[in-house]
């Protein structure tokens, strides 16, 4: 989808997404100041300052990354700014990752703890309500690039918006950018009560748990041009890396506790096994939509859905009760 062009700001076309892009940065900034109240100002300045740029140069680099073999052949002058109008139908010139945007907001907020003297649980902890706003807008943000695609609607009674979008050849396909900007408002929520009246990256591990285990069965809902090594979606492969490195934290504080106040070994070995098992089912679940000749598509993504569960829950009390 061709973007309109709303505003020229120093001589740079803002297009729609653009504009969605940056009300979610600012409220974001906003609910971050909010949240960091108690934080030395010191520690706001820094991780502001640090938090937009290290924030845009990671998504951009994650997508870099993500597209690398393109890079190889473009060259990678084109790294930040593509100036061969040629090669902007590849992608390239506007490509970014939100994974990226996330672990360069996070890595500013250490640094920003390190120079400020401020705990860093405690700035990840007022950054991560923020993260989940700004996603949630940002995702809203996707109707004006044709991006957030699902499955073709196939009935006629929900293809309407914002249940579904038409594209330009008259086809239907649920609008899934909405249910992540719907699950992104969610967290957002429960962040702000649920996970208020904790400390110590209490929030920050909540939202980490809760947007990859939902980010797992969402991405493989996605019929758009999402990032990609071979047959292997990104941002899956991500978001159960950043979930096994919780767990892996969680267990090893698990170990350093007395044994008397510990969690139940048993429960350490089940929570593991589940994990392992869901993502096994996973991946044999992404390989049947397509080849099995039994399975729907519709109870593959059900499954999908009840192994994110299991996700969740495992991360949940290895990475939370630990």
């Amino acid at each position: 989808m061709e973007e309109r062009t709303v505003w020229m700001i120093l001589g740079r076309p803002m297009t729609p997404y653009a504009v969605s892009i940056w009300i979610g940065c600012l409220l974001a900034l906003a609910v971050f100041i909010a949240e960091g109240r108690r934080l030395k100002k010191s520690a706001l300045v820094w991780t502001t300052a640090l938090g937009i740029l290290l924030g845009l140069l990671g998504a951009r680099l994650f997508y870099v990354l993500a597209r690398l073999e393109l890079f190889m052949d473009i060259g990678f002058e084109n790294i930040f700014f593509v100036q061969d109008e040629g090669l902007k139908e590849w992608g390239a010139a506007n490509g970014a990752a939100f994974w990226g945007a996330v672990g360069g907001v996070s890595l500013a907020g250490v640094l920003a703890a390190k120079i400020s003297g401020e705990r860093i649980s405690g700035i990840l902890d007022a950054l991560a309500p923020s993260a989940a706003l700004g996603i949630a807008i940002s995702r809203f943000g996707e109707y004006a690039i044709g991006e957030g695609i699902g499955p073709e609607a196939e009935l006629e009674s929900l293809r309407f918006f914002p249940i579904a979008v038409v594209n330009e050849w008259e086809e239907w396909n649920y609008a899934l950018f909405m249910l992540e900007g719907l699950v992104g408002l969610i967290i957002f929520v429960l962040l702000l009560t649920a996970g208020r009246k904790y400390r110590d990256g209490y929030r920050a591990r909540m939202f980490l748990i809760l947007y990859s285990s939902s980010q797992i069965v969402l991405e493989a809902l996605r019929r758009d041009n999402f990032l990609r090594w071979l047959f292997v979606r990104v941002s899956q492969v991500t978001a159960a890396a950043v979930l096994l490195v919780l767990i892996v934290f969680g267990v090893i504080r698990w170990l350093r506790k007395p044994k008397e106040t510990r969690m139940p070994a048993a429960r350490v070995i089940v929570c593991c096994a589940l994990f392992a098992l869901a993502a096994g089912a996973v991946i044999a679940l992404e390989f049947a939509i397509d080849k099995s000749p039994t399975l729907t598509v519709g109870t593959a993504y059900l499954l999908e859905t009840l192994c994110c569960v299991v996700f969740g829950v495992t991360s949940w009390q290895l990475a939370m009760k630990n």
